[in-house]
């Protein structure tokens, strides 16, 4: 045994992964049920701040996304099957309501979970009954959310189209827009206790001019990977994610494959967010009593722009721990701490430490007895619900402080902390179906640098957590209104003031996030805002009308305005664009 564990130490990063996972699985062969996620950006997830506030809600904390479907699938029942529900020890009565915002739309949307409603009119036997086309059309559509499913005791398959067309005009910079989207989404479970789940997308974008000029400066599209010229102007791309889930243990949960994360409560996260490209994980979610605890072991990519020798890609790697607790029915706090390193020195090379996959002791403590000097990063989150129709949260996150230069306020560099705090309210002003909410963000300059730049808290040349990185205060204002169950209707303004870095200077002010934090202007008396001061104001506007059960047409506008002190960053944005989609959440355009 001691052989195979250097020999399992000696290996890459990859195959490390691979193996430590394969014994994960192998070692806990009675498993319990097991199911998939939903994707990150579910239209569920509307519905569940609303159970969530309104007190009905059961998942044990929400500030860990994406949410499991067997989590969603007890709040369907909780609300709209007739009958009892336990829930720990406790018996619940339940009514069915009438089908207006919430219940239909999450019940028949995780058809895992519920029966064939044997009315529908594809489920008649128009054709003798054991024939294979007889098997075929009863599996197709058999559920609302299901275009082919297969459900039996030893395997639940679902297959859905992925289709996103759209059009639309860029007016104040003369440039029409398009989206082709064409893919596959693929989810399941093996006997009831391994889940399984693909997502594949063949993308055509041609994006309104302000998304260009972000492409042109990182060299990539947000949230994506590797793409190549399409076209006058436009870019063409590959989406892959994909996962198995299991679980060992009634309160343990596991998660292996290429995906996304989100920690918090907020329209932003200052924690962790989905703005990056996907990246490989293990994820280990323990849920016992009033506490959930989340281990995420990532490996990430430290791209830059690909150079003579070829070597623009290298590994880099981010691990997490995050501790929430529930003092009381509606007050969530929750502790993390990350830590994002590389080992590409002429005697590691790249490989992943092994050090760091302990699952419990404090990263600071694992980074001072390697005398490693790795980027961490510390804070918190808390969530308050009360009166049913109000929820605070916020974050806090430090990166490094000197207590003495933080006590007496000197604008010290090192003091490089975010501050996030926001409001929700639900069915406001007491009309059905409005929900309000307000969020304020805060990040110090050099906040998620290093002295090294491929420790920053950065993915593939995107912030792992604000898109706007650091060195910026962000106010936000959303409004969404569900008047009728099939129409939904979004509208938000978001006022940025950040400090970038000036034109021909040497000097680095702190707000981007993709380089070093050496070549300051000074050590002492920064604040937020400093370089070159530049304010956006962002407007959107989306009305989407669901035609049938995840398949909509949409309806958006854009407007977007960049006043700076320097002239290179001014620019204007009006855009308006009217698509259809299929199984396909909306794409942000918000920074």
């Amino acid at each position: 045994m001691r052989y195979f564990f250097n020999y399992v130490c000696q290996m890459n990063s990859i195959r490390k992964f691979v193996i430590l996972s394969v014994i994960l699985v192998l070692g806990n062969s009675f498993t319990k049920a097991q199911s998939t996620y939903l994707p990150i950006n579910s239209f569920t997830n509307y519905y569940t701040d609303h159970l969530d506030i309104s007190g009905n809600s059961i998942i044990s904390n929400t500030s860990l996304k994406p949410f499991i479907r067997t989590d969603i699938n007890y709040i369907s029942n909780y609300i709209a099957v007739v009958g009892q529900f336990k829930f720990g020890t406790k018996v619940h009565k339940i009514y069915r309501t009438k089908p207006t915002l919430i219940n239909n739309y999450i019940y028949y949307d995780n058809p895992e979970f519920q029966s064939i409603d044997s009315n529908k009119e594809n489920q008649r036997e128009y054709y003798p009954a054991n024939t294979a086309w007889y098997k075929f059309k009863k599996s197709i559509y058999a559920y609302p959310s299901a275009f082919f499913s297969i459900k039996n005791k030893d395997l639940t398959l679902i297959i859905n189209p992925v289709l996103g067309f759209s059009g639309g005009k860029d007016y104040r910079n003369s440039r029409s827009t398009f989206q082709n989207t064409r893919g596959i989404e693929v989810r399941g479970r093996i006997d009831g206790k391994v889940g399984f789940y693909s997502y594949l997308t063949e993308n055509q974008f041609r994006f309104p001019n302000y998304y260009n000029q972000i492409i042109d400066s990182t060299g990539v599209i947000p949230g994506n990977g590797f793409h190549k010229p399409f076209g006058s102007n436009a870019h063409d791309f590959f989406m892959a994610r994909g996962y198995i889930t299991f679980s060992p243990t009634k309160h343990i949960g596991m998660q292996f494959g290429h995906d996304q994360n989100f920690i918090g409560n907020g329209y932003r996260s200052l924690i962790l967010s989905n703005f990056s490209n996907p990246y490989l994980f293990l994820k280990i979610n323990t849920k016992i009593w009033r506490f959930n605890y989340q281990n995420l072991f990532t490996q990430l990519t430290d791209f830059t722009r690909q150079s003579a020798d070829g070597k623009g890609v290298k590994p880099k790697y981010f691990v997490n721990h995050y501790l929430g607790i529930k003092l009381f029915k509606t007050l969530d706090i929750g502790l993390f701490e990350s830590v994002i390193y590389d080992r590409s020195d002429s005697t590691h090379k790249g490989s992943f430490d092994i050090n760091y996959l302990n699952p419990v002791i404090f990263y600071r403590a694992i980074e001072h007895n390697l005398n490693s000097s790795d980027n961490v990063i510390v804070g918190m989150d808390w969530k308050w619900n009360f009166k049913k129709r109000f929820s605070f949260y916020g974050q806090f996150v430090l990166d490094e402080f000197v207590k003495n230069e933080m006590i007496h306020r000197t604008g010290s560099w090192v003091n490089k902390f975010g501050v996030q705090t926001g409001l929700k309210y639900i069915n406001a002003f007491t009309v059905n179906g409005l929900d309000l909410q307000v969020e304020y963000n805060l990040v110090r300059p050099y906040t998620y640098t290093h002295f090294k730049q491929s420790q920053n808290y950065v993915n593939y040349n995107q912030a792992l957590a604000h898109p706007f990185g650091a060195n910026f205060k962000e106010g936000i204002f959303i409004a969404k209104y569900q008047p009728a169950y099939r129409l939904f209707i979004e509208t938000g303004f978001i006022y940025v003031m950040k400090g970038l870095d000036s034109n021909n200077s040497a000097k680095h002010f702190g707000g981007n996030i993709l380089t070093t934090y050496q070549n300051r202007p000074n050590e002492k008396g920064l604040k937020i805002g400093q370089g070159v001061k530049t304010n956006y104001s962002i407007f959107f506007f989306n009305a989407s009308y669901m035609l049938y059960h995840n398949f909509w047409i949409d309806a958006r506008a854009n407007i977007r305005a960049v006043k700076s002190d320097l002239a290179k960053y001014q620019s204007n944005t009006n855009w308006f664009q009217l698509g259809l989609r299929m199984n396909l959440d909306m794409r942000n355009y918000d920074f």
